[in-house]
């Protein structure tokens, strides 16, 4: 589980109506807010350009991704956002949207650099036990955070997962309106509240 990394150590709070279904441009916002303005120019664009997270048909077929990398997928997205009380990333259909995104929105040598990161974990990290698959996906979390911090180019494939996992989560309607929660403003402005005491980021 990997909901303990920076992101979810700020509140964040914006000014909005009580959730509704958000705007393309609004989704954009918001992840500027969350990732802290690092976001990339392929995320950007699939999202103005209407590419979002929702709930995946059961006849549905990936464009890009082989079975085994889908399933390497699925479990590396609900690894990062497990199933709580709110549904975790598979539930909301994160890995159609990465999918997605491989296929009309990431650039050439981007998509080949993640498609060989999901195959070089392949079936050897499906047959891992949880503990494992979270311990090598917490190294893989410090190297591309690593990367980040020394604008590394080009970042490494878990940073792009990763990205991507946060960004069709939370435009998703059940990541928008269940996992953040909305808190009108004006309102009381506190600098500094634990987060014990809010339990969850805010939208």
């Amino acid at each position: 589980m990997l909901r303990g990394h920076a992101l979810f150590d700020r509140e964040v709070t914006m000014s909005a109506s009580p959730p509704e279904p958000i705007s393309r441009r609004e989704a954009v916002q918001r992840l500027t807010v969350l990732f802290g303005g690092a976001i990339s120019s392929t995320t950007i664009t699939a999202l103005l350009g209407g590419c979002r997270a929702g709930p995946t048909a059961s006849s549905w077929t990936p464009g890009v991704l082989s079975p085994t990398q889908l399933d390497v997928l699925t479990v590396v997205v609900d690894r990062i956002i497990p199933r709580t009380e709110t549904p975790g990333a598979s539930d909301v259909g994160v890995p159609a949207f990465v999918d997605l995104l491989l296929e009309r929105w990431a650039r050439r040598d981007q998509r080949e650099r993640v498609l060989a990161g999901l195959e070089g974990l392949g079936a050897d990290f499906l047959e891992m036990d949880g503990a494992a698959q979270t311990e090598l996906l917490h190294r893989l979390d410090e190297e591309a955070v690593r990367a980040r911090e020394d604008d590394v180019d080009p970042l490494p494939f878990f940073a792009t997962i990763k990205e991507w996992t946060l960004a069709g989560y939370y435009t998703s309607q059940a990541g928008a309106t269940q996992e953040l929660r909305w808190l009108a403003v004006p309102g009381r402005y506190e600098a500094d509240v634990p987060l014990s005491e809010v339990g969850r980021a805010w939208a």
